[in-house]
């Protein structure tokens, strides 16, 4: 059980550094540490069932850690407050509050961009006000992420035994630094939204269509209503499922509609102008300038289209739109890496593993921050730290699949 003590002892070494924007070098120099030792230690032997409890340790201890790594968590408070009392985030940006009875709310704040109002498809903003109306502290939100993450590595391991193949993916999910610290760390959505995408490909293993949980993932977040359009076309009975998530869309949107076009805006704002840490969009910028984002947009459209024409998986349908957002994406936080390595792991493709253990790198940037303004200064270098060595080892293992004899194996089965 060596690399499950050595991820334990990751997790108590960053709460142990406390702040972590306050000891940035030295979080990212332990981050990197705790991916490269559960990496090259050999693997647990315990039994498939164990996997969540492990992954939920590794979480129970990162709570305790301060979510001081993403300005996210503030944001989800605050505008779960504001929905429970009766506001409308989309309508109402905290900067437009702050001669409110709202401007004393601490968290509001310490809301990043206060300007911009929300950019969460309206279930997400339920489910901020569901917990907010309970208790709104960092912790409960924590708390929900942390769980839906260490399910995420139980429904992994179920998923990969059904098509028989090793469950190891499963444990380096449970054990690399990315899902925990993302999760009970810093309480981001993500976890939420992949445990829906992933339960909706273990049900489709099932013999069941998987669209309510796909459906429902696109409520949260929007990636996952890719793989609900392609679970749509398959032939099970699925109106059902999709009429029970038109319901639960409607909804969901209906209390915040008074806000009219502006409930497009912060995600407008986010797609045009927000970048950081992108891996090809930078290297086309170059080239294209303005029409770069526009000319990504097209580009992935048709990749993911055609992954919906020419594939059944909803796994291999998951990767294509996972990886051509975190590949073509202007911003690419650590934790949209998952989106990408989550059903990497179930269809075998290890080089995004491999980003998922260097790109708490990018939390570098951290150590330029300025406390007054809340500005950092990106640099080039931690980019290409991060994907060349992504780069290079998917491109290896495409060269070495095709120069293999006889039919080629399917990507599941590649270590």
């Amino acid at each position: 059980m060596p690399a499950i003590v050595w991820a334990v002892l990751g997790a108590i070494s960053i709460v142990l550094l406390g702040d972590l924007r306050d000891h940035a070098f030295e979080a990212v120099a332990l981050l990197l540490v705790w991916g490269a030792g559960v990496l090259a230690l050999p693997r647990p032997t315990l039994p498939m069932q164990r996997i969540f409890l492990v992954a939920l340790l590794v979480r129970v201890i990162l709570l305790a850690s301060p979510p001081t790594l993403s300005d996210d968590l503030f944001r989800y408070i605050w505008e779960g407050t504001l929905t429970a009392h009766g506001g409308n985030p989309y309508l109402q940006a905290p900067a437009e509050l702050a001669l409110s009875e709202w401007s004393q709310d601490t968290h509001r704040a310490m809301v990043n961009h206060p300007e911009i109002p929300s950019i969460y498809p309206p279930l997400a903003m339920g489910l901020f006000a569901s917990i907010a109306a309970i208790w709104a502290d960092p912790l409960p939100f924590k708390i929900v992420s942390a769980l839906a993450d260490a399910g995420i590595a139980a429904l992994l391991a179920r998923i990969l035994h059904d098509r028989r193949h090793p469950v190891g993916g499963a444990w380096l999910y449970a054990l690399l630094p990315l899902g925990a610290v993302e999760s009970a760390g810093s309480g981001h959505l993500e976890p939420i939204a992949i445990f829906c995408l992933v339960l909706a490909i273990h049900s489709w293993d099932r013999h069941r269509t998987g669209v309510l949980w796909a459906g429902l993932g696109a409520l949260v977040k929007l990636l996952p209503g890719v793989v609900f359009v392609a679970l749509l076309r398959r032939p099970r009975r699925t109106w059902p499922e999709a009429v029970v998530v038109l319901a639960i869309g409607v909804a969901a949107t209906w209390p915040f509609l008074e806000a009219g076009p502006r409930l497009f805006e912060g995600l407008e704002t986010y797609a045009r102008h927000w970048s950081f840490n992108g891996s090809i969009h930078p290297m086309v910028h170059s080239l294209l300038g303005a029409s770069t984002r526009p000319v990504l947009l097209a580009v992935a459209g048709v990749v993911v289209g055609h992954a919906l024409w020419t594939r059944t998986d909803p796994a291999e349908i998951a990767l294509v739109a996972g990886g051509t957002f975190v590949l073509l994406s202007p911003t690419v936080h650590p934790w949209y890496i998952a989106w990408a390595w989550v059903p990497a792991l179930i269809c075998g493709v290890r080089a995004w593993t491999l980003l998922a253990a260097i790109t708490p790198l990018a939390y570098v940037v951290l150590v330029t921050l300025d406390p007054v303004t809340g500005q950092w200064q990106p640099q080039w270098w931690p980019a290409v730290v991060i994907y060349l060595p992504f780069f290079l080892l998917l491109g290896f293992d495409q060269v070495r699949t095709r120069m293999q004899p006889g039919p080629y194996p399917s990507p599941s089965t590649a270590p």
